[in-house]
């Protein structure tokens, strides 16, 4: 019965061939990538998009082999190794699609997949119901079965190892791999029409509902667009989902660097130092970097924001802050600790590069101030480790007050056993 294959229409299956495995790589990977509650829509679709390609594929290749007689197939039969197609592609990409897959899962994914590969092509050779029984050869058989096994477990595999690629290289590896699964489509295809083939002289049924005519370039068209339009909604989505996931990124990240700024200045803030004071004494060589912490608290902040008010204090603190940075060159790590206290973290203190800071810090009751009240301050400093090797240490012995004049004069410096705050109770 057979002859010779029309070229353009095996070329149209296998083309057809590549979309259906690029669709299932494509929806492989997304379902894998969404919620639980989400997984449901994209199931169906891809199971509709992947089985429909492979089902049309095979019909498409029906119709390369020309025949004497009109080709028609029975409704039933054809609709039914459609669904087979069809379930099968969602029962895998399900299976596929969870987060951990053992190997036991995987060999029941591929087995599924290739098993209703095998159904559909069979039956849908069957389902042109001849006037006599099909002639089986069991070597083409066995190679067909085979060659849908491995292609299914490389589709599900590789889908799988995608899941993990980042960037171009997804598209690259995506569209390599449907290239050699449609081969291996195919080639299961016409192994299987070797394996299964009908004695010369036999005529389909006269009965039969659905004419071939419509299963060649048509039916390739038309899932064509199908398959086109899956991957570009798909694709789509994929696109959304990427731009909220960075946008709510860039609020989480925004959000974090919020928890770590003071609101009115701009500066780090209380929990901002004491990370970077955690950080700094978590190292392993913390010891041979030793670092001051100067203390500079606004004396008569109350009068000041009492007198001013909300909006006038927040503007004097943000002049304050300018004031500060501009004496603090670029390695001293400033941050607002309180309402009216500012810390300077200074690296390697005895820097002489940090004379021209530490001698304008003790002229800040002169250097800074408001046209309204002058600004009075409180100073203190400590180092570590001669004062303290733990930030609450190190901050407590900064907030002892000192003189002006005695700020960035480490000379006298030493640990206290006895320390105690200004206004803290003694007897506890």
């Amino acid at each position: 019965m057979m002859t010779h294959y029309d070229l353009s229409l095996v070329i149209a299956s296998y083309v057809v061939a590549v979309l259906a495995a690029y669709t299932a790589l494509f929806f492989g990977a997304r379902i894998g990538s969404v919620g639980d509650g989400k997984r449901l829509p994209w199931l169906v679709t891809g199971g509709l998009a992947m089985g429909t390609g492979v089902w049309t594929m095979h019909f498409v290749g029906m119709r390369a082999m020309p025949m004497d007689m009109a080709m028609t197939f029975d409704s039933g039969m054809t609709v039914i190794s459609w669904l087979a197609a069809v379930l099968a592609s969602g029962v895998a990409l399900h299976i596929i699609g969870r987060e951990k897959i053992g190997a036991g899962l995987f060999a029941a994914a591929t087995l599924t997949m290739s098993g209703g590969i095998v159904v559909m092509h069979y039956l849908g050779m069957y389902a042109m119901r001849m006037s006599a029984p099909p002639v089986f050869d069991g070597v083409w058989l066995a190679v067909s079965i085979a060659i849908a096994v491995a292609a299914s477990a490389a589709a599900l595999g590789v889908s799988r190892k995608i899941r993990s690629l980042q960037g171009s290289r997804v598209s690259a590896a995506r569209f390599g791999a449907a290239l050699v699964m449609a081969a291996a489509i195919c080639g299961m295809h016409y192994t299987g029409m070797l394996a299964m083939t009908f004695p010369e002289g036999a005529m389909p049924a006269a009965d039969n509902g659905l004419r071939g005519d419509w299963m060649g370039i048509p039916l390739a068209l038309f899932c064509v667009a199908l398959l086109a339009v899956s991957v570009f909604v798909a694709a789509f989505d994929i696109r959304q989902q990427r731009q909220l996931a960075r946008r709510k990124a860039e609020e989480n990240a925004r959000v974090a660097r919020m928890a770590f700024l003071d609101a009115a200045t701009g500066l780090p803030n209380r929990s901002a130092l004491e990370q970077r004071l955690l950080e700094t004494l978590a190292r392993d060589s913390a010891r041979e970097h030793p670092f001051a912490l100067i203390y500079l608290d606004i004396a008569n902040y109350r009068e000041l924001s009492g007198s001013l008010g909300s909006e006038s204090m927040n503007a004097v603190l943000r002049e304050i802050t300018l004031a500060i940075r501009d004496l603090a060159p670029e390695p001293v790590y400033l941050a607002r600790y309180s309402a009216s206290t500012f810390f300077l973290m200074v690296p390697d203190f005895s820097d002489p590069s940090y004379s021209f800071m530490y001698k304008r810090l003790r002229e800040l009751d002169q250097r800074i101030g408001t046209p309204a009240m002058p600004v009075t301050w409180r100073a203190g400093q400590s180092v570590f480790p001669l004062t303290g090797n733990s930030s609450r240490k190190l901050v407590r012995a900064a907030m002892v007050p000192r003189d002006l004049d005695q700020i960035g004069r480490f000379d006298n410096v030493k640990a206290d056993p006895d320390l105690v705050l200004p206004g803290q109770n003694t007897a506890s």
